[in-house]
Order: C-alpha cells, then sequence, then structure tokens
C-alpha cells in the first residue's frame, strides 16, 4: 500500500496520467479532517516512489483505467475524419440560421465606419468589438459581416454565435470548436495541429479552452493558410467561467508575441461594464460602439419598417395603402429593431385591417419592451398553459422540437404509455402560436423565445416585475418541473418492457438512433434529467421517490435511460450494467438522494468491477461532500483490486506515527 497524507506531495510524484494514484490522494486527504490526524509533508518519511507505477493496468475509479478514447495513430494525417468529428460539437450553421436575415441596404454602415476600416487595414492580428443596446440588430449585423467577409476577401471566415437558450451555445469550448472545425474543413491539412492533443487526450481536448486555443494560433501561424477572420456573437452569453478564458486570449493576440499573425476576431455584445473591463484597453480592442451611431440604426430602422409596410400591403392587398403606418412607425421604434418586427407581426395577426384597427394597435402599443411583452402575455385565453409552454422553454438545455414539446406539454405523473399521449397534432405550432402569442418562434420545427430580452423579462430576480408576467419564473422552479416531465417520460411502461440494448459494435449509433426514433422525448429525457434535478434545488426531496422507478438497479428503465445518457455525456468509459440507486446518485453528486439511500440502508458494499464501490464512484467525479458523507460510513474503497477501510487505515497509520485519531 502507497501512503500519501499530502496531496501537494503525492500529486507532485504521482504519475500524471495515472487516475488511481490521484484518486487515493483524494481518498486520504478527506479523510484527514473527519480522522483528526495531522501529518504534514515536511515530518514525513514517506518516499512516495511510484516510479514502478506506469498504470498499465489501470481501472477508472479503482486505480485501473480503461479509456475508450482513440489514441490516434503513427500516421500524422491519419486521424483527420476523426479529429473534424470531435470538434463537430455543436450545429453552428443551424445557430446562424436562427438569425433574420438582414433587409436589403441594413447594416451596410459597419462596413464604412473608420474603427472597422481601421480593424480590418491592419496587417497584423486585431480586435473589433461592436457594441450595441439589446434589440438593436447586433446578431444580424453579425450575421452579414459574415457573408460580407466571404465574398469581399480572399481570407477564412469562421463564425459562432452564443446564445443563453442553448447548452451548444453557452461555452467557448464549443466556440472555439466550432471555428477550428470551419477552419479544419476548408484547409484539412491544418489538422495535424490537433494530432498531439488528439493523441494525448482523444476526444476530451475539444473540452479545454486553453488546448484549443493553442491549436487554434498555431495553425493559423505555422499553417500558411492566409488571413483568417473569426465572427463572434453575443458574447455576453457566454457563461462565465469559459468567457473568461476566452477574452483572456483574445485580448492577447495583438501583443508582441503573437501580433504577426495573421488571425483577427470581430466579437459583438451588449454594453456591459464587465464586458468593456474585460475586453481591454484600446492598445488592445478597437471598439465601434453602436449604442453612439444613432443616425445610422435610425436609418437602418427606416429600412426594415419600409419593407415591412410593403408586406403588410402585400399580405392584406392594399398596395400603396398604408403608407401612413410610416411616420406611426418611426416615431415610437427608437432605433429598436425588436419592437418594429414585433409591431408589425401583430399587425399581420390582426383580424380587423381597417386603418383606424392599425392606427391604434401602433399607438397602443408600449414602446418599453417589458410594456410590450406584458401585453403580448396577457391576450393568452389559458394563461396557465402559457406559463407551462414559457417553463418548459426557458429551463430546457436546448430549444425543444414540436415533437417534444408536444410530449413535455402533456405528460402528467399518472400516463403509464406512450399511448397515453397520442401522437404529435398537426395543428400544434398553432397551439403554441395561441398559447403564446409572439412571445415565442418556431424556426425548423424548434421552439424559441422571441429575443434573449423575452427570457430576461421572465426569469425572477432581485428586482420585483409588473403585471402578471415580469419576472415570475423561478429558475428552480422551472427545473423542478422539466424534472417532473423528464421521470415522468422516463418511467412510461415502454422501456421497462421494450428496453434499449446496445451492444460494443460499430452499429451502436446505429442501433442507438433507431430506438430513439421510436420515442420522441426519450433523447432529451435521458441526458438532462439529472442536470434539471440538480438545478431544482430545494425541491430535490419532493422528487425522490419518484427517481427509485427509473434507478431500479437492473431494471430495463434504468439500463435504458443510462445507455443514452453514457453513449453522449460519458462516452469515454464504457457503460455499467450493475449500478445500484447508490451508485448512479454516487456518481451524479445527488447529495440528498445519497443521504436519503444511506439513511434506509442501501447497500454501501455493492462493488463494480470497473468502478468500483460508491465510494470509488463519488471520489473519481470529485463530489466532496458525498465521499465525506461515505468516508464518515466507512465505506470500502476499491484499490488496485483490493478493498480497503480508508478511515482504519488513517488511524493505523497514525498509531504508528504516535499520532492520536
Amino acid at each position: 500500500m502507497r501512503w500519501a497524507f499530502h496531496c501537494q506531495s503525492l500529486l507532485q510524484r504521482a504519475v500524471p496520467h495515472n487516475k488511481g494514484i490521484l484518486l487515493e490522494c483524494r481518498l486520504y486527504v478527506l479523510a484527514l479532517p473527519i480522522t483528526n490526524v495531522n501529518i504534514s509533508a515536511s515530518n514525513s518519511n514517506i518516499q512516495g516512489n511510484f516510479n514502478n507505477n506506469r498504470g498499465d493496468h489501470n481501472i477508472i475509479g479503482s486505480g485501473n483505467i480503461i479509456n475508450n478514447f482513440n489514441q490516434g495513430d503513427a500516421n500524422p494525417t491519419g486521424n483527420h475524419a476523426e479529429i473534424l468529428q470531435c470538434l463537430y460539437t455543436s450545429e453552428y450553421e443551424s445557430h446562424r440560421n436562427r438569425v433574420r436575415e438582414p433587409v436589403e441596404g441594413t447594416c451596410t454602415w459597419v462596413t464604412e465606419h473608420q474603427k472597422y476600416k481601421d480593424w480590418w487595414e491592419k496587417e497584423t492580428s486585431g480586435l473589433l468589438w461592436l457594441s450595441a443596446d439589446p434589440g438593436c440588430g447586433k446578431s444580424v449585423t453579425a450575421s452579414f459581416l459574415v457573408t460580407y467577409l466571404k465574398n469581399q476577401t480572399n481570407a477564412i471566415v469562421c463564425y459562432f454565435f452564443f446564445k443563453d437558450d442553448s447548452e451548444e451555445q453557452r461555452s467557448a469550448t464549443f466556440a472555439l470548436c466550432a471555428v477550428l472545425h470551419q477552419l479544419f474543413s476548408q484547409r484539412e491539412s491544418l489538422c495535424r495541429y490537433a494530432e498531439e492533443a488528439f493523441k494525448c487526450k482523444g476526444k476530451r481536448f475539444t473540452e479545454e479552452v486553453d488546448t484549443l486555443w493553442n491549436i487554434l494560433v498555431k495553425a493559423v501561424a505555422e499553417g500558411e493558410c492566409g488571413d483568417v477572420i473569426c465572427v463572434v456573437d453575443a458574447l455576453d452569453e457566454c457563461k462565465e467561467g469559459s468567457l473568461d478564458r476566452l477574452i483572456h486570449h483574445i485580448t492577447r493576440l495583438p501583443g508582441p508575441q503573437t501580433s504577426h499573425i495573421p488571425l483577427k476576431f470581430l466579437v459583438t455584445s451588449r454594453p456591459y461594464h464587465k464586458i468593456e473591463m474585460r475586453l481591454g484597453s484600446p492598445e488592445t480592442t478597437i471598439r465601434l460602439k453602436g449604442e453612439d451611431e444613432v443616425d445610422a440604426l435610425t436609418a437602418d430602422v427606416t429600412r426594415v419598417i419600409d419593407e415591412g409596410i410593403e408586406k403588410l400591403e402585400s399580405y392584406w392587398g392594399r398596395s400603396g395603402g398604408l403608407g401612413y403606418l410610416r411616420d406611426l412607425l418611426e416615431s415610437s421604434a427608437d432605433r429598436t429593431f425588436l419592437w418594429v418586427s414585433l409591431v408589425l407581426e401583430i399587425l399581420i395577426a390582426s383580424e380587423d385591417d381597417s386603418p383606424e384597427e392599425f392606427t391604434n394597435i401602433v399607438t397602443t402599443a408600449p414602446r418599453d419592451l417589458a410594456k410590450l411583452y406584458t401585453k403580448i402575455l396577457d391576450k393568452s385565453t389559458k394563461p396557465d398553459k402559457a406559463r407551462r409552454i414559457l417553463n418548459i422553454v426557458v429551463a430546457a438545455a436546448r430549444p425543444l422540437t414540436l415533437r417534444e414539446m408536444n410530449v413535455a406539454f402533456k405528460i402528467k405523473r399518472e400516463h403509464n404509455s406512450i399511448k397515453d399521449l397520442g401522437d404529435l397534432p398537426e395543428g400544434f405550432e398553432k397551439t403554441v402560436k395561441n398559447l403564446c402569442g409572439l412571445f415565442v418562434r418556431v424556426i425548423d420545427s424548434k421552439i424559441y423565445l422571441v429575443h434573449q430580452t423575452a427570457r430576461e423579462f421572465l426569469i425572477k430576480g432581485s428586482s420585483s416585475g409588473h403585471g402578471n408576467w415580469q419576472y415570475t419564473l423561478c429558475p428552480g422552479d422551472s427545473n423542478f418541473i422539466m424534472t417532473d416531465i423528464c421521470i415522468s417520460y422516463l418511467s412510461l411502461e415502454e422501456f421497462a418492457s421494450d428496453p434499449l440494448v446496445l451492444v460494443d459494435t460499430y452499429s451502436m449509433k446505429e442501433s442507438l438512433d433507431n430506438y430513439l426514433q421510436k420515442y420522441a422525448f426519450l433523447d432529451y429525457a435521458a441526458r438532462h434529467w439529472t442536470d434539471h434535478f440538480r438545478d431544482s434545488k430545494d425541491r430535490q426531496t419532493q422528487l425522490f421517490e419518484f427517481t427509485r422507478l427509473i434507478c431500479e438497479a437492473g431494471s430495463g428503465r434504468f439500463l435504458t435511460w443510462l445507455q443514452v445518457y453514457w453513449f453522449h455525456v460519458e462516452s469515454y468509459y464504457k457503460c455499467p450494467k450493475d449500478w445500484t440507486h447508490l451508485m448512479i446518485a454516487s456518481w451524479l453528486g445527488q447529495g440528498t438522494v445519497v443521504a436519503r439511500l444511506l439513511e434506509e440502508g442501501e447497500d454501501i458494499h455493492a462493488r463494480d468491477e470497473i468502478y468500483g464501490t460508491v465510494l470509488n464512484l463519488a471520489a473519481s467525479q470529485e463530489h466532496e461532500d458525498i465521499t465525506r458523507m461515505l468516508l464518515q460510513r466507512n465505506v470500502k474503497a476499491y484499490l488496485y483490486g483490493n478493498e480497503y477501510n480508508i478511515l482504519q487505515t488513517v488511524c493505523e497509520y497514525a498509531v504508528i506515527r504516535g499520532s492520536e485519531c
């Protein structure tokens, strides 16, 4: 048995990729406060010589690691297809397609602005930040610039559109993967710059901002691919953790060591102070303040109004007869494209096309977006059903399809079979729109809120809202609703009578896809119920009894959702078949569930031959609270083919050293 009581000392001696030693280290360090043993590295005679431990027979969780990583090929050109597949982590093309096409003549003011020209004419790398207020067309402008740069230059143009409503669009790793995927797709030879990371880390290299950035910079600097331009929209909608690292790298691009690299970034965001502080000084960032370009934005809004009136006239068969609306719309728009588009849609949806009604609609439409949103939702004839849809849309990890929303909207705990839910009605899209009005959009059969400001309008914060809708959705409650929906679906009898069975073959993905086609909501429920459960926070205990059925050891329901989850989320390791409820809860970090199961006397001695005991599972996933909870219960760990009582071992060593336990 190798002794290691001081984390830093052990980590310095451990083979970096030997997760068995790292797991052992973590267990001992967490055990020390429980036993009150005080052993420091400075007075320890532990040598910690692990030179002979190469990790040759390592399994994850027990010191013996089985990785499903594709370790690559000695041939440096042999992994191009696999690297490209690894980098395709998001449907970045369809994300851009969510953005509306710019009206003819709009957005061109950006390319004529001196700040844009300063950025473009720099022969070195550079960063241009285009800021603008909410609803003022940043995303439309970004999409326009992607097309413009592709048509007007010989540069390779890559892009990414952040959005807070989709897990695929929230992280800097997804953004950099999308950029590299576009770059390598156009210059396949550049894949060689990702070979080393792929060989060492397998697919997991795509989860590291720093690694991805280094690949990008090296490929552009050394790959002789010419100029590369990256357009990144809505930087403010990137989640905090990864945003810091991304901005750290982008702002250092014009620095002395990298300024010669032909790599330029154009980013957009709201003019938030936190973004301004991070993007740095004028020495590194050229800023174009869209919020100050009153004339340019007003001119673009006028163009949007003109086109909207033409479409309205065509729709109502009133050619040239609605010009009187132009002045009314222009006087109320306040340079906000979003307000104009919403009012134009209200006009199209009106049942009365009389001048009096149209004039009334425009003049009574609140100029404030929050009040306009309230007015739209107040028209719902079934507010409870509208609120359920909005809770689902706000909490969903990604935009749901109409087919998925149909299930989520209908399902209740008392449903036993898929048959109880019925098929997708032909008019379900119309049902959603009738309930929520213009507050939601359906694009490519997926449901979205009309704008990021609509999401901010709904979610409860520190401020009190006005009316029946503003700031009324609590994230914890919305996630509780989604957890209830997901577990209700996973509990249906089909998953017990017709469980998913995957065999480790080349046809595994095809078998999974065929099975998922049969069950509309399975992919979402299996992959995301655990996240929604976590984010239900204080309401987790209300769901505990409900989780038993889908976490019953060996049951068809349990194995079905676990295989779908594992294939997509934990694909690096072999999917377990014999885990108990306590084991999966320990792996997922469900502390409230673990505590409850321990109180009920759940078997703490169960062991998986690959993953070890519940203590191995909690520690390997770095769930410290659960690990301590299990240590206090004297749960054993499975290390190097043997079981160990960690607390007893620590105490025995303490006695040898003359310390008290």
